[in-house]
């Protein structure tokens, strides 16, 4: 009888899914999902996350060593992401040299792209072969030329740390319900209370998230919940909430507050009340609405305090999303910006004199930061920046920039406004 050999279709399944990454413009998340079946194993799944998050944490190098040895550019863009996922497996992940080459020409079969085979073969040993030299700060970076530049214009000093921060693994912070609740091997974060940084991804960690003991928030993003410091029976607004990390920590810090939730779009809206839900929380109002057009939600009553916590490039996640090195364009940037002045526009005029409105950004770009604030003080004389204590952040023209990597914090802005009264 024949044996039959079922081969791995995991090189196969990261081809798809970095496809729909990369030509569709699809999250990795997102792509993760609509391309791996249902019952795949585990451990597959999670080799090809991994090898997904990692061609393109090291998209702009790993693609170069390969394409020193093609004569002309690879028109098959699946070809093009299997000798740059190739690749990746070679020097990232370690894989052998017999089984970087073979795999991927197995692949190619399977991809009903036989012709290919010679043509991945022979570029593969080559560059396996090969000791190559990145030219150039993108081939070094793993970012495009665009962001390198305007990190350096923004932080001459420490734009090399911030992009070598960007290229690694995300840790992972919880923000713990209580002091008391139990804690998975780790450290806690210099200044803030509950932040907890965990060794490891433990089994547990999802016990302790259904039981409601802990949140997954970075300690960046805590920050928030403590500089906006709501008192018992204050109207409070956060206008741009998903997935309601910052909402949930409000009414954790005081239950007492009467919290508005506003969040676009309702799947969106969905997580938030899980996240209530599983925290055994409960806000004044969810309002499904746009955070720039008030007067379609506002009830008229001003508010005391206002988290707007808006859309931004997520320049200073990017180790969390590396697939973002790959998708944002230099002219996205723009459009995000005025969208942001919109919305802070609009929700000032929703605070009582002598309110406070916390803007805050997980953006490294000093163009949707202090720019922004200063844009809006020229037309708000009404409005002032008040200090806010900030360990470890720099001194922005207006507010405090946390960059990626400090106490291994992601990157996030928060400037303080206060309406006069």
């Amino acid at each position: 009888p024949k044996i039959v050999v079922h081969m791995s279709q995991n090189r196969l399944l990261s081809c798809q899914v970095l496809y729909q990454v990369c030509y569709k413009h699809q999250h990795t998340k997102q792509a993760l999902q609509s391309v791996l079946p249902a019952h795949l194993p585990a451990q597959d799944r999670a080799w090809i996350q991994n090898s997904c998050y990692q061609t393109l944490r090291h998209y702009q190098n790993m693609r170069a060593r390969w394409q020193k040895f093609t004569h002309k550019p690879v028109k098959d863009q699946m070809i093009d992401l299997l000798l740059t996922l190739s690749v990746t497996l070679k020097f990232i992940i370690n894989d052998p040299d017999h089984a970087t080459v073979n795999e991927a020409v197995n692949t190619c079969g399977q991809l009903k792209k036989t012709c290919a085979k010679g043509l991945v073969n022979s570029v593969l040993k080559k560059t396996i072969q090969d000791d190559f030299q990145p030219k150039g700060l993108s081939q070094q970076h793993n970012h495009p030329d665009w962001w390198i530049d305007r990190l350096e214009k923004d932080w001459p000093n420490d734009h090399l740390s911030v992009l070598a921060a960007n290229n690694q693994k995300p840790p992972l912070w919880l923000r713990l319900t209580s002091e008391g609740v139990e804690k998975p091997p780790g450290q806690p974060h210099p200044y803030l209370p509950l932040a907890w940084l965990c060794e490891n991804a433990g089994s547990n960690i999802k016990e302790l998230l259904a039981s409601g003991q802990v949140s997954v928030q970075d300690a960046a993003a805590q920050w928030a919940g403590h500089l906006l410091k709501p008192q018992a029976g204050e109207r409070v607004l956060d206008a741009c909430a998903a997935p309601g990390g910052k909402a949930c920590h409000l009414l954790q810090l005081e239950p007492a507050i009467e919290l508005d939730i506003v969040e676009k779009e309702s799947p969106r809206m969905a997580l938030i009340e899980q996240n209530l839900e599983r925290l055994k929380l409960s806000a004044h109002r969810l309002i499904t609405g746009d955070a720039s057009q008030p007067a379609e939600w506002f009830s008229g009553e001003p508010y005391d305090a206002i988290l707007l916590d808006v859309p931004c490039s997520a320049s200073g996640v990017v180790r969390r999303n590396p697939d973002m090195k790959v998708l944002r364009q230099a002219d996205h940037i723009k459009p995000l910006v005025d969208l942001q002045q919109a919305i802070l526009q609009a929700n000032a005029t929703l605070l009582r004199p002598g309110g406070r409105l916390l803007y805050a950004t997980c953006s490294v770009f000093k163009v949707e930061n202090e720019r922004q604030i200063n844009r809006f003080l020229k037309t708000n004389p009404d409005f002032t920046v008040k200090a806010i204590d900030l360990p470890g952040s720099l001194d922005a023209k207006w507010g405090q920039q946390i960059l990626t990597g400090t106490d291994h914090q992601d990157g996030f802005y928060y400037c303080m406004l206060e309406r006069q009264g």
